[in-house]
Parts: C-alpha cells; sequence; structure tokens
C-alpha cells in the first residue's frame, strides 16, 4: 500500500476500536436486560460500520464473519430474535472473535479458525432459529413394536413396443409475467409514500445486500396499524447470463408505503447505504404527476408491458417481476446470503471452508505488519480554548517585546506586569494541554470484561464484573500502562479470589460471584479499586507457603497487612498446579512492579470469607505536578499541594510522647503522627527542642485519609514542577517518588506522601496510652 492508504487504514483502525468499544457498551446493557431499540440499533450500527470498512480495504476474513454477526443482529433489531442470556453470551463471544480480526488484520497475528468457525454457527443457528433452541428430533414410543410384512413377488411379462414419431415445430411469442403474492390490498391512495432506489456496485462490493432495505422498509410498514408495503423490482437493466457480471448491480426497486411513513424514518433505513444507493423518496401525488419519469427510471405498478416494450421482445428479455404485499422478512435466512469463501489474499484461508479429513488447513500468510502510530481524540471545545490561550499568548509577547525597548521608569513596572501576565498564560496553557491529554479510563476499563470471562471460561465460575467511575479521566500515559496491571488482577481474583460455585453455596453465598472495577479521582491522585466478594485472603495458608519458599523466616513475627504483602513477592503462588491463569508465581509481582514505576502504591484489604479489595493509587499525570518547596536539613524538596491540608507553627502543649520514644501531635483534637522529615530521611539527626520550636508543621494526607505532621525547616515557595523519574535514573528511595529539576538547575526530591504516613503508622500504636511531654 503507498503512504497515503497506510494513514487511511490506521483510520480506519481507530475506528474499529472506537466502535469495538461502542459494540462493548452495548452488549452489557443487553446482558443487564435492559434491551432499548436504541441500545439495539447503536449495536448493530457498530457491527455494520466496521463490516463496510473492512471491505473498502479486502478484510475478507474479517468481513465475512462481520457480515454473518450483522446478519444474527439484524434479528435482534427487528423483534424475530429475543435477547436472552444465552443469545447475549454468544454475541459477546462473537464480539470477542471480531475483535481478534480486527488485530489480525492489523498485525498479521493469525486467529484461530476452528474457534471462528464455532462462533460462527453459534451465529447462524440464531439466525436459522429466530433465536429459539432447535426443534427436537422425532422421538419413537418405548413401545412401539415393528410389524412384520409377509409377501411374495408378482412376476411381470411383457414385450416393449416402439413408438415412431417425428418433431413439430412449434411457434410461441413470448408473454409478459405477472406475479401477485398475497391477499391484500396494494397499497396506493392519497399521500402514500413513494421510495425508489438503486444500489450502485460498491454496495454489493463491500457485502451488502438491498434486502436489508428492503427488510427496514417493511418493518416500517409493519408498524403502522394495517399497514403493508408495494414492491417493484426492475429487471429490465438486467444483460443475458452470459454478460452477467458477478460484482455488479442490475436491479433497482420501486417501494410504495402507507402514508403515515415519514421521510424521516426511510432515510434511517438508507443512512448507512445513502453513499453507495441511489434514493429519492415522493408522495403519491407527486409520483402520479411525474408519470414514469422518476429518477431511477422505474415502471410504476402494473406497467410491466411498457418494461417489455421499452426492452424490446429479443429472446434476451427479461420480464418485469411484480411482489405485491410485502411482509417483514422471516426469520430464516439461507445461506447463500453470505459471501461464498474466495481465495486468500493474505488475510488468511476461507472460514467456514469445509477440509477433507485428516487435511489440514494451510497456515494464513501473516499480513504486513503496519506502523502503529499512537493518537487520540480530543473534544474540539478544548482545542479552541488552547488556540484562544495562545492567540494571547503571542499578544503577551509582542507586548513584552515592546516595553523591552523602553528605558523610562515607568516601562520597568509594566514590564514586570507584562511578565507576570505571561507566566499566568503559560499556566493557562500547560492546564490545557494537560486536559488534552487526559482521556477516560474506560477504554481500558471495557476490555477488562473480556479478560474477566476468558478467566472464567477456563476456571468454569460465574462472575460478572461490575464497572464504575469509567470516565474518570487521567493522563493518555496513565491509561495506557493500564492494561497490564488490570489483567493479572482480575484474572487473579477469578482464579483465586471468587470461590466454585459449590463452594460460594455451601458459604451461603449466591452461585455467581461479583467483581467491581471503579475508578475516582482522591487528593489529587486516581484511586482505582478491585473489589470481590470471595473467600478472602487465607493469611495462614499464605504465611506457611511463603515460610516454605524461603520468602520470610520461620520465627518471623508479620502483621496482617504484611502477611497480605507477601502475595507480591517474586516467585510467591498458592496455585497447586500451572496453568494458563496461575501457579508460576509473577502475576502479581509484575502488577506491583508495574505499578511502582507509574510512581503509584498498592494496597490491600482483605476479609476471609467476605471478599478482598485491591486499592491502586496513581498520580493523574506522569508530566507535572503543582508542588510546595520546602526546606529540611539545608535541602530543598517538594511536597505535592494536594497532599497538604494545612501549615502552622508549632505548640509545644501539643506534642506527645509514645512508650516506644515515638512522637504524636494533636490538633484540634485530633492525635496524628508526628514527623520530623530530615530524621525520616536519614538526612539527620532527631531535631532537639529548640529545633522544633523554630520549625514549622506541614499537616498532610493520603488517599485514604490517614493524616500526619512533616515538620520541617521552612516553606519556601509553591510552584509547578516537572515529574522525572528517580528510579530510571539512581533508584528506588523510601517516602520519595520523583525527582524534578528547579529553575536555578539543582535537583528537588518529590516526596512519597502516602509512603511517609504508612511507614509511620506501621510503628505507631494509636491506641497505646500517652504520657504528656512538653518538650522543652
Amino acid at each position: 500500500m503507498s503512504d497515503d492508504m497506510d494513514e487511511i487504514l490506521q483510520v480506519f483502525y481507530q475506528e474499529c476500536d472506537e466502535q469495538l468499544q461502542e459494540l462493548e457498551r452495548g452488549l452489557a446493557v443487553l446482558a443487564d436486560g435492559q434491551s432499548g431499540q436504541e441500545t439495539i440499533n447503536a449495536v448493530f450500527r457498530a457491527v455494520h460500520s466496521i463490516k463496510g470498512g473492512a471491505a473498502s480495504f479486502g478484510l475478507d476474513n474479517l468481513v465475512r464473519f462481520a457480515h454473518v454477526f450483522e446478519s444474527s443482529l439484524d434479528g435482534l433489531r427487528s423483534g424475530r430474535v429475543v435477547p436472552t442470556p444465552d443469545v447475549v453470551k454468544t454475541f459477546l463471544k462473537a464480539m470477542d472473535v471480531l475483535s481478534d480480526l480486527v488485530t489480525e488484520a492489523r498485525e498479521g497475528t493469525p486467529v484461530d479458525t476452528a474457534r471462528i468457525a464455532e462462533s460462527r454457527v453459534e451465529l447462524e443457528a440464531i439466525i436459522s432459529t429466530g433465536g429459539a433452541a432447535p426443534a427436537a428430533a422425532d422421538i419413537v414410543p418405548q413401545d412401539f413394536v415393528p410389524v412384520p410384512l409377509d409377501f411374495e413377488p408378482i412376476p411381470m411379462d411383457f414385450e416393449p413396443v416402439p413408438v415412431e414419431f417425428e418433431p413439430v415445430p412449434v411457434a410461441f411469442e413470448p408473454v409478459p409475467v405477472h406475479f401477485d403474492f398475497g391477499d391484500k390490498t396494494p397499497v396506493s391512495g392519497s399521500g402514500a409514500l413513494v421510495v425508489t432506489f438503486r444500489p450502485h456496485d460498491a454496495l454489493y462490493e463491500r457485502g451488502d445486500d438491498a434486502r436489508n432495505m428492503l427488510n427496514g422498509l417493511a418493518d416500517l410498514a409493519a408498524a403502522v396499524p394495517g399497514g403493508s408495503m408495494t414492491t417493484t423490482c426492475d429487471f429490465s437493466a438486467l444483460p443475458v447470463f452470459d454478460a452477467v457480471e458477478p460484482l455488479r448491480s442490475y436491479l433497482s426497486w420501486r417501494v410504495v408505503l402507507p402514508s403515515e411513513v415519514t421521510e424521516d424514518a426511510v432515510a434511517g433505513v438508507f443512512d448507512w447505504v445513502s453513499d453507495a444507493c441511489d434514493v429519492t423518496t415522493t408522495r403519491e401525488e407527486t409520483a402520479a404527476a411525474a408519470g414514469s419519469g422518476n429518477s431511477a427510471g422505474l415502471p410504476h405498478e402494473g406497467e410491466p408491458e411498457a418494461v417489455l416494450d421499452r426492452a424490446g421482445h429479443e429472446s434476451a428479455s427479461v420480464p418485469l417481476v411484480h411482489i405485491a404485499n410485502v411482509e417483514p422478512a422471516p426469520p430464516s435466512v439461507p445461506s447463500s446470503v453470505v459471501p461464498e469463501p474466495v481465495a486468500s489474499d493474505g488475510q488468511g484461508a476461507a472460514v467456514g471452508a469445509v477440509l477433507p479429513a485428516g487435511q489440514a488447513a494451510a497456515p494464513a500468510a501473516p499480513a504486513r505488519k503496519t506502523e502503529q502510530q499512537a493518537s487520540i481524540r480530543v473534544d474540539l471545545h478544548r482545542i479552541d480554548g488552547l488556540m484562544d490561550l495562545v492567540g494571547e499568548l503571542v499578544i503577551a509577547q509582542a507586548a513584552i517585546e515592546s516595553l523591552s525597548r523602553r528605558t523610562d521608569t515607568a516601562a520597568v513596572q509594566e514590564l514586570v506586569q507584562g511578565i507576570s501576565s505571561m507566566q499566568s498564560l503559560t499556566r493557562d496553557i500547560q492546564d490545557a494541554v494537560m486536559a488534552v491529554r487526559a482521556q477516560p479510563v474506560r477504554g481500558v476499563f471495557q476490555r477488562m470484561q473480556r479478560v474477566v470471562r476468558e478467566a472464567c471460561s477456563m476456571t468454569k465460575k460465574d462472575v460478572v464484573l461490575t464497572l464504575e467511575g469509567e470516565e474518570t479521566e487521567v493522563d493518555r500515559t496513565l491509561v495506557e500502562k493500564l492494561s497490564d496491571p488490570l489483567t493479572h488482577m482480575l484474572r487473579n481474583a477469578v482464579d483465586h479470589g471468587i470461590e466454585k460455585v459449590e463452594d460460594r453455596l455451601a458459604a451461603g453465598k449466591p452461585a455467581q460471584g461479583h467483581i467491581l472495577l471503579s475508578a475516582g479521582h482522591r487528593s489529587g491522585r486516581i484511586l482505582i479499586t478491585i473489589r470481590d466478594d470471595g473467600a478472602g485472603i487465607n493469611r495462614q495458608r499464605v504465611l506457611e507457603i511463603a515460610i516454605k519458599r524461603g520468602i520470610v523466616a520461620p520465627d518471623a513475627q508479620l502483621t496482617d497487612d504484611e502477611i497480605n504483602n507477601l502475595i507480591f513477592a517474586p516467585g510467591f503462588s498458592t496455585a497447586a498446579t500451572v496453568s494458563d491463569l496461575s501457579g508460576r508465581g509473577v502475576g502479581m509481582d509484575v502488577v506491583k512492579q508495574a505499578i511502582l514505576s507509574l510512581g503509584g502504591r498498592v494496597s490491600i484489604q482483605s476479609v476471609q470469607g467476605e471478599g478482598t479489595t485491591f486499592s491502586l493509587s496513581l498520580p493523574l499525570t506522569l508530566a507535572v505536578l503543582d508542588g510546595m518547596l520546602i526546606a529540611a536539613a539545608n535541602s530543598t524538596m517538594v511536597i505535592p499541594i494536594s497532599s497538604v491540608v494545612e501549615a502552622m507553627m508549632i505548640d509545644q502543649r501539643d506534642v506527645y510522647v509514645l512508650p516506644d520514644g515515638g512522637n504524636v501531635i494533636s490538633i484540634r483534637g485530633s492525635c496524628m503522627p508526628f514527623i520530623p522529615l530530615a530524621a525520616a530521611l536519614g538526612l539527620a539527626q532527631k531535631p532537639s527542642a529548640e529545633e522544633i520550636r523554630e520549625s514549622v508543621i506541614l499537616v498532610v494526607e493520603n488517599e485514604s485519609g490517614s493524616r500526619a505532621a512533616l515538620v520541617v525547616d521552612e516553606i519556601r515557595d509553591q510552584t509547578q514542577v516537572v515529574i522525572k523519574s528517580i528510579e530510571k535514573n539512581y533508584r528506588q528511595i523510601d517516602g520519595v517518588s520523583a525527582a524534578t529539576i528547579l529553575g536555578d538547575g539543582s535537583v528537588s526530591l518529590i516526596l512519597d506522601v502516602s509512603a511517609l504516613i504508612a511507614s509511620t503508622l506501621g510503628r505507631t500504636d494509636r491506641t497505646a496510652d500517652t504520657r504528656r511531654v512538653v518538650v522543652a
């Protein structure tokens, strides 16, 4: 393909991703029992759009499967198929196959033909049975006794008599044939809506069928009480058989609908083929006045002779077939609707082709792997806002340039104001750019539905995944990197968290397990939660396995949280055998490393017998943050503004000493850990009483609501800083999440407030008796 075609193909793949998300949403709604017509139409449009685009690029495998999928959804749209749980499950399975076929076309990764054929058979069963179960075979009664028949053959003796004849030529004239099916009165009269349409060649090339439009028009007629429609098909353009080209369009139609049908409703039927079909709509009075001069050149009802006169009476002439009172199409669709398999063009072997016994299908030739181009879709108003800010920045720059040429005293003050204005504009532009980069987590969340379905299929469990907070927006870099950790955690929840059906029933739980995947903003970070209603973590078994594998010492005394965190240890697994889902001890370790690399944290809360909750805390962006510059042990550090609740001076009377030597401070009746920052980071010894009196307290809070009082030397400034990974350039440091470069070129550490609070709370017993000591 040319570069231009590659670019267009990439756009098609992006649209496929969007349509698959729309399909996932619609099927999820149907699975919840909400079968609204708009939802069904959205699902149908998604598959139809993918099929139409794939046909344009010659992606035969994708077109063939999408065609069968679309035909089954058409039954759902017309009401012939009821969206039962089994039918929706079949559609979800077909959606997974469709998604894999898109990936095959994009990346060249072949899809298992047996899996495609299995899903295709299930879809064709829905088409042929209207969603109902196949009719049962006749059953022979158990008391049936065959009756023997006794007879003797009687010989017959005869001789053949020869017959002589001579052929007599017969002359005949072709007679127009007029077929009229049905006994209803044809649609006619004042105001009847006349629809004429002639498909282009492109309509058939991309896998569409004129019958879809006729069925849609029939549905419009059936919706009118007592309504019917009259259809006239024009065969006059059809050549002799030897001259027929399979990909050419020769037929056209004239359809008369009841007057109650609106033009907008008809436009909806042709909405997705308007670029490949000539369509006109007129009312009966207009059509009658125009005579036979309609745009498609179609004869009116009762005029087959006119067609014969115009086409001539040669043997090649084809009579006009008139079909009256067409009812909505029956649920059965002949197999001939599905395009015949064609030779592979690099997209793999023809789907559904029957091979002789013992003969394996030839391996599909890998398609050319096109270069992946990252792209995002942004609301237009965000781009417009960014352009407005850039315009203001240009004006401010011109003003500063003009002021810089002046030498008077007033110009200096105006220059300072201009620089301040430009700083404000720069901040606004930065916020606008971050808003452009912000993407909802909806896309990655919806992909997790398939992960759960596949895990349930492998474990033979029934689990429902509920999504919340799908519209939560985060930086697109985070969205792209969330897929792998969430995949591992959800597989772990299905395999280890949710019990088997018999175990759940024995525990008094419903047979169907539930997992909640939610996202939301909390304290300037994004909090992603995975909660299941399974058996919870068996801490005794976890500790025994950890000791057996040498992860912890046999005499180790661990808290519940420390035991929970053992599942993140490399090589740890509670699975007895290695399977496709678990047993290798790498899944949760991968999760922890991935979250830490994003500047995040993962925590566990579990109640045995009730379930487990995993909480992922991540920064909203990996680019910049608003920070407060503070000083500790002559070092400048950055604390995220979103973590700071308030700042105050220390009152010695509010400081208490715990029996273990730790300190707490009481602020307005609430006690919280007292953390000298320099000592906590190992930069200095524990401060003296004099140093504490001259220090400043910053009350900080983590995403779970826990607070602590950080003791710092001073507050220097508030600014925005660019986040730089410290792990990639140095190593992980406890209590530090990242680093940044300040305006003077110096490097400053960005503090991890949650880690500081967690480490302090691990050493502090809030319920311990305290003795009041004034720091003197």
